[in-house]
């Protein structure tokens, strides 16, 4: 594999994670303390990532940074986009309890609200 090949294999790695995570670049960036530039020219295959940028990615999409190496089998089964409890999840990864508190009773404030209307 030359190094167009793996810069290109890891892009699109990066890109079907992100999308799986139902992110944009701009989140990643910030859960991974990149450039949102730097996400995009990875994914594009202009960019190559360093080991710690494999790591960075890794950990926040909670996979091993070996698989970014591994070139997917058309034989392998699709992965399923997560559900909205999934994504709401991996939003709240990295952030602090508090943050997590706020987010959690904001939602319970706003299903409230809207049984209070409906009834």
């Amino acid at each position: 594999m030359d190094t167009t090949d793996y810069r290109s294999s890891i892009g699109k790695k990066v890109r079907q994670e992100r999308l799986r995570h139902g992110w944009t670049q701009e989140e990643l960036a910030e859960k991974t303390e990149l450039h949102p530039s730097f996400i995009g020219q990875l994914e594009r295959g202009i960019k190559t990532a360093s080991f710690d940028t494999l790591k960075r990615l890794s950990l926040a999409f909670g996979i091993k940074s070996a698989e970014f190496l591994h070139e997917g089998d058309s034989k392998e089964p699709r992965r399923e986009p997560p559900s909205v409890e999934r994504k709401i999840i991996n939003l709240l990864k990295g952030c602090a309890t508090h943050e997590q508190e706020a987010v959690y009773q904001t939602i319970k404030y706003i299903l409230r609200q809207k049984r209070k209307l409906g009834k």
